[in-house]
């Protein structure tokens, strides 16, 4: 389904095993484009279609597949302008966007496939 190799070489096994989870790493672009990324913000758009293609293809193989949204983390530097409009007053720590991924990951999240998950400390917003 995907030319993505490291896709197409684990949903064999995960079909398996009957059992599978993926988290792609997407970013705040995918839900809310910016003019400052217009090329990632189109291709993080994607991302979250496939995401949810992938999951409806597998879920009844066992497979789940989500993609995390992280907002702007403390890895690189992040203008004035954006680090004052989040809500939480603060960038990520990259260890907070990792534990969002292992809880998508995990059994904790068994119930959750195909859905784009923000981690921005409420920069963007939806219901």
């Amino acid at each position: 389904m995907s030319k993505d190799r490291s896709v197409a070489l684990v949903t064999p096994v995960m079909e398996r095993r009957k059992h599978g989870a993926i988290v792609n790493i997407s970013s705040l672009w995918a839900a809310e484009p910016h003019l400052d990324a217009p090329v990632s913000s189109t291709i993080r758009g994607a991302l979250g279609g496939f995401t949810r293609l992938y999951a409806d293809r597998y879920a009844a193989a066992g497979i789940r597949m989500n993609c995390l949204l992280p907002g702007f983390v403390d890895t690189h530097p992040v203008k004035d302008e954006f680090r004052r409009a989040i809500p939480l007053g603060r960038v990520a720590e990259a260890v907070e966007i990792a534990r969002a991924a292992a809880f998508l990951v995990s059994p904790a999240a068994s119930y959750i496939t195909g859905q784009s998950i923000r981690a921005d400390g409420s920069l963007t917003r939806s219901v």
